[in-house]
């Protein structure tokens, strides 16, 4: 019997499109991996009733919508070094690609079945960063030119390109980006050996931006990467990196992934990152950028080793280190004033000061009905008739003992067996109870009664 084991593009999808999820476009759901490379018992993915076909993904957009993007690598092989990259040279598997017109004939298929809207176009760097982006480069120009579409198309660009095929690059796409990864050069060099901050991809980032001044055809958006913890990097240095970006070359995003360890590379032993600092780091990037917090203030969710809260959401701690200004008369507070109170955003800020033209605002049905979120919202909001909330401790500490470190938190979400407080005598007010290793979890207090 003939077997035919070169896989086909059906294969191909499945392969490079589980790959491309660098980037986070739409929730993640934990898993158990079908990867052994990948270490750890659970693997982000998107769930098969959210993205049932390889290669496209259901993401979530700034304005609230979605779109069903085909989002691939070119291919999967990589010459890079980096330390935590599943894709790096350090991992023994089998590498695939596929050819331009096999993989623009795909996209354009399963746009002709309105299966996607648009492309999200990666790759690993096969021989020189500029080779790589050219080939990128050629599929969406087969789709642009041959297939004539002319929707969304977000397109990585390699870093240490070329500037003459960032250029062409900037012609074609809808939205490009340069993976930053991690916030200096210093910290780049914990983390790949192959790769120049400045020359490979801040200089690229800068060209874009310079583009898109002196274009006269319309901006083309620019967006980065930053992988959370493989440097040791605390939120505090990424902020002061994103707010540089923000400032200085109007980025429209910035993304976050966690670092999880892979095995055979030589971070497999370092430990993985919680994704709740994920979590509360795209929620200090929502307060930098859609409710344009001062630095001043952000700078009062950080503790006294730069990190944020896991516990309490940004926004929170900022306003309890702020308690004074509270509570807000929600019929008189201004604008920056109501963006400010916990559990209240934009739409929710825009519809009381609507409300409000016509009428007062007398009681939390009218609040809830305008998108405000009363649990976290009541104790810092007034009007009249309010009742204060019931005064309650957040958190405890017993004993003057500390709060779990950064480490000991990420060991937990690398799933190591030591105790994760570094409390093994007592469970007693342990934020981390239950968790895997306490000693106070179900499979640590099983082993003691088999013991």
């Amino acid at each position: 019997m003939l077997i035919n084991r070169k896989p086909d593009t059906f294969a191909k999808l499945a392969i490079l499109g589980g790959m491309a999820g660098d980037d986070i476009l739409s929730a993640r759901d934990a898993v158990p991996s079908p990867n052994p490379m990948l270490a750890g018992p659970a693997t982000p993915r998107r769930g098969p009733a959210r993205n049932p076909v390889p290669g496209v993904y259901r993401a979530a957009m700034p304005n609230g919508k979605f779109i069903n993007l085909m989002r691939v690598m070119f291919t999967d092989f990589c010459k890079m070094d980096c330390f935590y990259c599943p894709n790096s040279h350090w991992v023994p598997r089998k590498r695939f690609a596929f050819t331009v017109d096999e993989l623009a004939n795909a996209f354009m298929e399963l746009r002709r079945r309105h299966a996607v809207d648009g492309l999200f176009l990666s790759s690993g760097i096969a021989g020189t960063a500029s080779k790589t982006t050219q080939k990128l480069l050629n599929v969406v120009e087969v789709i642009r030119k041959k297939h004539g579409f002319t929707g969304y198309i977000h397109m990585k660009v390699m870093p240490g390109t070329d500037r003459e095929l960032v250029e062409a690059a900037h012609g074609l796409g809808t939205r490009l980006s340069v993976n930053l990864e991690t916030p200096t050069d210093e910290m780049m060099r914990r983390i790949s050996t192959m790769k120049d901050l400045e020359r490979d991809i801040l200089d690229p980032m800068r060209w874009v931006h310079q583009m898109n001044r002196e274009s006269s055809g319309g901006k083309v958006g620019q967006a980065t990467q930053l992988v959370v913890g493989a440097a040791n990097e605390s939120d505090r240095d990424i902020f002061q990196r994103i707010d540089q970006l923000y400032g200085e070359l109007d980025l429209k995003r910035v993304y976050y992934s966690a670092f999880r360890p892979v095995r055979y590379t030589p971070l497999e032993e370092h430990p993985g990152v919680p994704i709740a600092r994920e979590h509360r780091l795209y929620q200090m990037d929502w307060l930098k950028r859609i409710y344009s917090f001062s630095n001043q203030e952000i700078s009062q969710a950080f503790d006294a080793d730069g990190y944020l809260d896991l516990h309490r959401d940004p926004k929170t701690a900022i306003a309890v280190e702020n308690a004074d200004a509270f509570p807000v008369d929600v019929n008189t507070a201004t604008r920056e004033q109501l963006l400010r109170v916990p559990g209240v955003g934009p739409t929710s800020t825009d519809r009381i000061l609507k409300t409000r033209g016509e009428h007062s605002i007398d009681t939390w049905r009218d609040l809830q009905a305008m998108g405000v979120v009363r649990k976290r919202a009541w104790p810092f909001l007034a009007f009249p008739g309010q009742r204060p909330p019931t005064a309650r401790q957040i958190r405890l500490d017993l004993f003057g003992e500390r709060q779990p470190s950064e480490p000991a938190l990420q060991a937990t979400a690398a799933g190591h067996g030591a105790t994760p407080c570094g409390v093994g005598s007592t469970c007693a007010g342990c934020s981390l109870y239950g968790a895997p290793g306490h000693p106070g979890s179900p499979e640590m207090s099983a082993l003691a009664a088999a013991a």
